[in-house]
């Protein structure tokens, strides 16, 4: 990469991503710069301080609010991303990300606020439990995947290699 095509730190911080991967964010133009804000991110912020600050006015949840905003409204983010990552598809699009990025933020705001009177209770522990337990499988189901196909390239390259008695004969022809 050049110095000229090289990202500033906030331009990676809005992002997340390089340049070339900018299709997944929504672009925008202030004055002589382009700048892109990752489309989960447009629905995870908002929806996360929108959350909490209702949260905040209408005081502690039921149980069944806080196991529902916990746990269901973060599932769409979780299974687009599970699938995208997992399934070596291309990434969906923008509107997808960003509607999914809201139901993740319902959920980070809803955590917020359920600690905020009652730190680290079931439902939130859940929340983590789940999300983590998510992440890593998903980890090790795209690892094994990696795994499976560079064992293939290898196995491949091996049924093509010569033998030594081919080896031999090929490099003294060359030899002579």
């Amino acid at each position: 990469m050049h110095d000229m095509d090289r990202q500033s730190f906030f331009s990676l911080l809005l992002s997340h991503r390089p340049k070339d991967q900018w299709h997944l964010c929504y672009r925008f133009r202030v004055g002589e710069r382009e700048w892109a804000l990752c489309a989960r991110c447009l629905g995870i912020f908002p929806a996360g301080a929108l959350t909490f600050l209702v949260g905040r006015l209408t005081g502690q949840w039921p149980w069944w609010a806080e196991w529902g905003v916990l746990m269901l409204a973060p599932l769409p983010a979780l299974f687009e991303w599970a699938t995208t990552s997992v399934s070596g598809r291309p990434d969906r699009k923008n509107w997808i990300r960003m509607v999914t990025g809201i139901g993740m933020g319902m959920g980070i705001g809803g955590a917020l606020h359920v600690n905020s009177y009652a730190l680290i209770n079931g439902p939130v522990a859940a929340q983590f439990l789940f999300i983590v337990a998510t992440v890593l499988l998903v980890r090790i189901v795209n690892y094994i995947r990696t795994g499976i196909k560079r064992r293939r390239r290898v196995k491949e390259r091996l049924r093509n290699r010569p033998t030594l008695e081919e080896y031999i004969r090929g490099s003294s022809r060359t030899g002579e």
